[in-house]
């Protein structure tokens, strides 16, 4: 296999050099197959996304001495070039079946409910999401363009603002926070789902056996948050923060809050800086609930 992978190189070599780079790259991309060294590229590229050359002469070297793989000047460097496209493609279409299956899991039919799956997920869709939207349709013979969806999505999002200000109008709002601490915990999720969706937040609540530790599933920018609530009479401890943290690793959400209309113990603050879970006490929610009104 020595003398194969290098005489594939040597082959490449002499096409780079002569100028046929796409002859070049398909040896040497069969050469770092065959000598098992795609792998490795593929891994440095993953951790030097930020600068793919940053490190390339010692990659070079490591090619040359474990894999006897010898490369002219600049050859390295359309490799990389080269892999790194082949890499991002297939992480572009494993985040595409990835949000595919999401949509799908809601049944959707028409353009208007394909929008509101992805609503559902991010209420401010990202330009990629709506590509991928987009796609999606075109695939089961909707002609929707990304501009179309764009503006399918505005729509969505404008009705969704308007029945919420509607319901906001209807609904009895808390005078006083005394009042707060005489609702059941049920009422208490109700209203900060109320509270949450005006901050922005496209609003989850889960089944009443709260699975793995989680109330609420906020989203926001495409960022999901764990939420844990407590309506107590008494300091919230540990065990809230440990479940909201569970809940932020068993749903890969970026953060974990516990909200309460109570306070904290000193040994629940100190777990929470440790394991970087977000805290509302009564002071804090009272100020969120302020900025709001």
């Amino acid at each position: 296999m020595k003398q194969t992978v290098e005489s594939m190189i040597t082959q490449a070599n002499t096409w780079f050099l002569a100028g046929n780079t796409h002859k070049a790259l398909l040896s040497y991309h069969k050469a770092l197959q065959q000598a098992k060294a795609l792998t490795i590229i593929e891994n440095y590229i993953q951790k030097n996304k930020d600068d793919i050359f940053e490190d390339q002469d010692l990659l070079k070297e490591l090619l040359h001495t474990k894999y006897h793989i010898r490369l002219v000047p600049g050859a390295i460097s359309a490799i990389l070039l080269s892999i790194k496209k082949q890499v991002e493609e297939k992480e572009q279409n494993k985040a595409y079946q990835r949000f595919k299956k999401n949509i799908l899991s809601k049944n959707p039919k028409t353009p208007e409910q394909y929008v509101d799956a992805l609503l559902q997920q991010n209420e401010k869709p990202s330009w990629q999401e709506m590509t991928f939207l987009s796609n999606m349709l075109l695939e089961h013979r909707h002609i929707y363009y990304v501009c179309d969806v764009d503006q399918l999505c505005h729509n969505q999002i404008r009705a969704l603002e308007l029945a919420r200000f509607e319901r906001s109008l209807r609904e009895k709002k808390p005078e006083k926070f005394s009042e707060i601490d005489t609702m059941t915990g049920h009422e208490f999720e109700e209203f900060l789902i109320d509270l949450f969706t005006k901050m922005g937040y496209s609003v989850e609540r889960k089944k009443q056996t709260h699975e793995q530790g989680l109330d609420l599933l906020l989203t926001r920018y495409g960022e999901k948050t764990a939420v844990q609530v407590k309506r107590y009479n008494k300091p919230v401890g540990n065990k809230a923060v440990q479940e909201a943290n569970a809940a932020r690793v068993y749903y890969r959400c970026q953060r974990a809050l516990v909200v309460t209309n109570s306070r904290f113990t000193s040994s629940a603050k100190q777990l929470a800086e440790r394991c970087d879970v977000e805290l509302w006490d009564r002071k804090q929610l009272k100020e969120k609930i302020k900025t709001i009104k």
